[in-house]
């Protein structure tokens, strides 16, 4: 997070940030390859010429070549035919999602690009990560990353493209959830303010940091996960932000998971303070509870960290969130004000950054992302946890 008041460091310097020019790269390369992924959609073969253009501009690619198996640099193209043969399956089922998630839109144009530069090839790692470390289990992927970032769109849609890769019998299938939909109803969470979960501003919850979660119902769903079967039911976390409280009835899942996309902002977040060396308040409060979560953190088999913007780019972030839910479902939760006296909650307020941050170390990082102001990933490079 780089803000330069000395409540919150940047992110750890775990790899190169990508090049100045990267969108506008990645964008001209989008309006060229357009004629030829939609032609690969609709199911028509490609050419020699087309495959080989392709290859070069994954090559070329920030995204694509830090999915690649080991080994396999000196074989671009069988990658690229590979995905191209895959595309037409996850197509038409990735666009139904799309459509329904963000009504009205298009997804033929970035949507169709980035299910090609990073959707499809991060499923393809995961199932092949899977199939390496946990054939016939649950395999756990843990998603970090500011408020608003686009996390949940994210595990979304490689859930969805998931699904068409992972075999549902023996393997199961994929589910994405929010780490939100474990909050504690407001019940619970009201006297938590006298605590120090306060933000202050009325009307503004008092959800989001460690110690809002019911850790005790995430962690039986996540035992439930690992043992589930074809005849399995489970009752999820559901949490309804707009109401703000735990609606009465659960998010139902049936049969077998065998993957479970979890995001979480403060996924993989760590402490090295004892908590009691902070003064009271809520920055002591979180480091406290912070290690309710080692148990969670501790089962993931990977880890994606998108890199933390400043301050004043997370409060536009989040409103456009507010914005998207307002289109999909009519009406929004918090007001601008609310919105940024939310996020000073959620950070300047409650983490010592010297000590006790929501950015994950980068040894247990997997893959560390970059994002343009569209939320658009431009680069990703691999974490110590992937070497």
């Amino acid at each position: 997070m780089s803000v330069t008041d000395g409540k919150a460091p940047a992110a750890p310097p775990a790899a190169a940030p990508p090049p100045l020019g990267a969108a506008a790269d990645r964008d001209a390369t989008d309006r060229r390859l357009a004629p030829v992924l939609h032609d690969l959609a609709a199911g028509r073969e490609l050419g020699p010429k087309e495959l080989a253009e392709l290859t070069a501009a994954a090559e070329a690619d920030g995204v694509q070549p830090a999915f690649d198996p080991p080994g396999a640099a000196g074989s671009p193209g069988a990658l690229v035919a590979g995905r191209a043969a895959l595309l037409p399956r996850v197509w038409e089922p990735f666009a139904a999602w799309w459509r329904s998630y963000f009504p009205g839109s298009d997804p033929t144009g970035a949507a169709l690009a980035d299910l090609w530069r990073l959707h499809l090839p991060l499923a393809q790692w995961i199932v092949r990560d899977k199939r390496r470390r946990r054939p016939g289990e649950l395999y756990m992927a843990g998603f970090n990353g500011s408020p608003g970032a686009g996390k949940t769109v994210l595990t979304n849609a490689v859930a969805v493209v998931l699904d068409q890769l992972l075999d549902p019998r023996t393997e199961g299938r994929a589910l994405a959830r929010s780490g939100d939909d474990w909050y504690l109803p407001r019940s619970a969470r009201e006297p938590l303010r006298a605590r120090g979960w306060d933000p202050g501003p009325p009307g503004v919850s008092n959800r989001s940091l460690p110690g809002t979660h019911d850790m005790d119902w995430l962690l039986r769903n996540l035992h439930e996960l690992e043992h589930s079967r074809q005849d399995s039911t489970m009752a999820l976390g559901n949490f309804d932000k707009k109401a703000d409280d735990q609606p009465a009835d659960a998010f139902t899942v049936h049969g077998k998971v065998g993957v479970f996309l979890f995001d979480l902002w403060f996924a993989g977040a760590e402490t090295a303070v004892d908590p009691l060396a902070l003064p009271d308040g809520l920055r002591r409060r979180v480091a406290e509870h912070l290690p309710s979560w080692q148990p969670v953190f501790a089962r993931m088999d990977a880890l994606w960290a998108y890199q933390w913007p400043s301050f004043d780019q997370m409060v536009a972030e989040r409103e456009a969130q507010e914005r998207l839910v307002e289109a999909r479902h009519g009406r929004r939760g918090m007001s601008p004000d609310h919105i940024r006296g939310f996020m000073a909650y959620m950070t300047e307020q409650s983490w010592d950054w010297r000590t006790t941050s929501p950015i994950p170390p980068d040894r247990v990082v997997t893959f560390r992302a970059w994002r343009d102001e569209g939320h658009r990933v431009i680069a990703v490079r691999k974490g110590a946890r992937a070497a």
